[in-house]
């Protein structure tokens, strides 16, 4: 693939631009270490960074990237684990870490409006200054990026009384894959607003498109741009709801089993109504200590939080949460240990120390199921180095996170280790739960996560959009793999080897022996080849075929099996 430089520089910004090998490799990755084998399957490492600073030169760079055809890749900072910032086809990575301004504050209406590039911490900091916080932000906030968090959708802290991410967003606004741009929900914006009138072209078109499609259900315009992964358009700016900075104050109990911890959890976030609620299992608690030295907390069940409202009410819902606490069998921690666990909601990668790598898989179940699924866990990693830990949300559902901890330099161990990964996600739908996120390696599930109609709507809409899918390949839709030549040639080999054995036995097991002796024969005789040998090459570019021209859903189907028979023999 030719990506000009200097064509990138000119819509950019000179400095804006990279390709050098090592930034296109650093920005390439996520929080999570694939195994080598996904270079087989994917073109996993990036051309070129551009780091665009206005949504116009954005619009310009979708717009050159469709009629050039080349690849692009939305990124904010790579905090997630499910393939939603990586390459699939190499191209171009788009990170909007340079728009990151604070657009408007709205004390009245309390919103704030950034662009998408800002990270949580930052707009925290900003808030916090002025008595104010966020409802919802999620636990990787320091490095996190507003755009990307949104485009993923999820729990974070303060789900417990806000609910998730999308119950907060008031208004989006994105550049659409065909390089129009739109505004949808409420966008707070402070005069002048160079690309108002951009954005109400685009925006029309989208309402437009959005009445044609079809569909019985009233449109919300904000899904196709809340959780989807950048597969329709980047979000630009995000105005979102703000709410007063109360007396936070930190709370920590502990319990000898995960059943008590469930049964007072769910008394918790109905009479307490905290902010947030975290859970750690005994096998995340231990290895704190390993970590820290702590001894308090070792190999018991945590459940941690905090709440956010006046004086007088935080001490009433103490109470509550001690009588809670106590009639579930639990010990209230001090304050300096609950204070230590709401330091520790934003470090949940400390834990990568022990690894020297991590394995993420993170579902979303009902909560009262978090002690039968964490039991079949148990079952299913066996004598793996795992944690979990997870976060309440006051629908009924938690994420449930589980840490598996790993060596990616023991190359042919941490690769057949891989489909452990999805085993969690298995299981999170056998306790009537899915994957907490689609992304790129759970695409196969998309159909199920959004629900067979809006999953047929978004189809459409992509395809009308992206119709060569140059952005965001294969995230939520799948698509192609990207076959590296050494799969190819196994293809080739495996099919080859696999019809030259059939011919060659299969006359033995027929009694055909006349069959036997014309496969033998020379048909040209020119060519001192055997028959044989000519239909086992027509069964070598049938493989070649088969693994040049796969799906993703496909190649899953066909070597997480393998993986995991791999890994009963190794122990994995």
């Amino acid at each position: 693939m030719e990506i000009n430089i200097q064509h990138l520089e000119d819509i950019v910004g000179a400095d804006n631009v990279t390709d050098d090998s090592e930034t296109c490799k650093a920005y390439s990755r996520d929080v999570s270490s694939l195994p080598k084998l996904a270079g087989q399957i994917l073109d996993d490492q990036f051309d070129a960074v551009a780091q665009p600073v206005t949504v116009e030169s954005l619009q310009k760079l979708v717009t050159y990237s469709g009629r050039r055809k080349i690849p692009l890749t939305i990124r904010g900072n790579g905090t997630s684990g499910w393939g939603g910032s990586i390459p699939t086809r190499g191209g171009i990575c788009v990170s909007l870490t340079h728009m990151s301004r604070v657009l408007n504050l709205d004390d009245f209406g309390l919103t704030v409006t950034v662009e998408a590039g800002i990270t949580w911490r930052e707009l925290l900091i900003f808030l916090n200054r002025l008595g104010s916080t966020l409802p919802v932000y999620p636990s990787s906030a320091t490095a996190a990026t507003v755009g990307g968090f949104v485009a993923s959708g999820g729990f974070g802290i303060g789900s417990a009384r806000y609910g998730d991410i999308s119950s907060q967003i008031v208004g989006v606004e994105a550049v659409l894959l065909n390089g129009k741009l739109v505004r949808v929900g409420n966008m707070v914006l402070t005069e002048p607003d160079q690309d108002a009138a951009r954005a109400k072209s685009g925006t029309k078109w989208f309402m437009n498109w959005l009445e044609r499609r079809g569909g019985t259900e009233e449109p919300d315009p904000m899904s196709y741009l809340i959780g989807t992964y950048g597969v329709f358009g980047i979000i630009t700016k995000v105005t979102m709801k703000i709410i007063p900075r109360l007396q936070l104050l930190p709370f920590a109990v502990s319990f000898e089993t995960i059943d008590d911890l469930v049964r007072a959890s769910i008394q918790i976030i109905s009479e307490a109504e905290p902010y947030h609620l975290r859970f750690l299992a005994d096998n995340y608690t231990s290895k704190l200590r390993a970590l820290t030295g702590l001894i308090f907390e070792d190999g018991k069940f945590i459940l941690s939080g905090a709440l956010l409202d006046t004086i007088f009410q935080n001490e009433e819902s103490i109470e509550t949460i001690k009588g809670i606490t106590e009639t579930n069998g639990g010990v209230v921690l001090d304050i300096e240990r609950a204070q230590y666990h709401w330091d520790e909601r934003l470090f949940p990668l400390r834990i990568k120390r022990l690894g020297p790598s991590l394995v993420p898989a993170e579902v979303l179940v009902p909560t009262a199921e978090i002690p039968s699924l964490l039991h079949d866990v148990r079952r299913k990693l066996g004598s793996s180095r795992f944690a979990v830990e997870g976060t309440m949300d006051k629908s009924g559902l938690s994420s449930f996170l589980v840490w598996i901890l790993d060596d990616e330099r023991k190359t042919v161990s941490y690769t057949i280790g891989w489909h452990r990964s999805f085993d969690i996600a298995a299981l999170a739908k056998k306790h009537g739960g899915s994957p907490y996120a689609i992304a790129l390696w759970n695409s196969m599930h998309a159909k199920e996560f959004y629900g067979e109609q809006l999953y047929e709507e978004f189809r459409a809409l992509k395809k009308e959009i992206d119709p060569q899918n140059l952005t965001n390949t294969m995230k939520v839709f799948g698509g192609r793999v990207a076959a590296a030549w050494p799969s190819l040639i196994l293809g080739f080999l495996g099919g080859f080897i696999g019809l030259s054995l059939a011919l060659w036995i299969g006359p033995e097991i027929l009694g055909a022996s006349w069959l036997r002796d014309a496969l033998l024969a020379q048909p040209v005789p020119f060519m001192p080849l055997p028959l044989i040998i000519f239909i086992a090459l027509l069964g070598g570019l049938l493989g070649f075929s088969v693994i040049k021209f796969m799906s993703l859903k496909q190649a899953m189907t066909l070597v997480l099996p393998l993986l995991k028979t791999l890994g009963r023999v190794i122990g994995k």
